[in-house]
């Protein structure tokens, strides 16, 4: 698990979409892990990055569609479980669930040794959990409120307006659906629309 001087030590939104470039080679090469069985719906492909500072404690948690920083004890309550983690299998950001049920152990130690193979190490690359579904003409957008230090999700159109293309930020890859033919594929599941801090 990164602490918080490893997670205020990650790119920042804007750095770390600088940083990837040849995008559909990285998709491509990466296609065919997230295509598996045991990762197929379950595991997106990310960009690592921080939204904003943490203290001493503190981690990113997810209640619902707000992240926000929280001071999590040790051991790990329960109801807390990584959702977001670096080419190497470490945990940056976390999940509250409700139920027992909701919980998605995270991909085995090989699976993240394949990814670090396919990534190399220090990649602006990582894996998450796979968002809910959006309807059709919909994706997931990330909005930072610097203030209340929250992340929070919302749906868009993805025709936009999004606003300033200076603030766009794409976050988040899912495989698309095969058709029975040809190479898996990744697409745009996620974007950011914050400025750069």
């Amino acid at each position: 698990m990164l602490d918080h001087n490893g997670y205020n030590d990650l790119l920042t939104i804007k750095e770390a979409d600088e940083a990837l470039t040849d995008r559909q080679e990285w998709f491509k090469r990466v296609a065919p892990l997230l295509s598996r069985e045991e990762l197929r719906d379950k595991f997106n492909l990310c960009l690592v990055h921080k939204h904003v500072v943490l203290q001493p404690g503190e981690r990113m948690v997810a209640t619902g569609l707000v992240t926000q920083p929280e001071t999590v004890h040790y051991p790990t309550p329960s109801d807390i479980i990584p959702s977001s983690w670096t080419a190497t299998g470490v945990p940056f950001e976390w999940k509250r669930v409700n139920a027992p049920e909701e919980i998605i152990p995270p991909p085995p130690a090989e699976i993240f040794q394949e990814f670090l193979e396919i990534v190399g190490d220090g990649s602006v690359l990582g894996l998450s959990l796979a968002q809910d579904p959006v309807p059709e003409g919909q994706i997931w957008c990330e909005r930072i409120d610097y203030v209340q230090r929250q992340h929070i999700l919302e749906m868009k159109p993805v025709e936009g307006p999004w606003g300033d293309d200076d603030m766009n930020h794409q976050t988040s890859w899912a495989l698309e659906p095969s058709t029975g033919e040809g190479e898996p594929t990744l697409s745009l599941k996620l974007s950011c629309i914050c400025k750069a801090h």
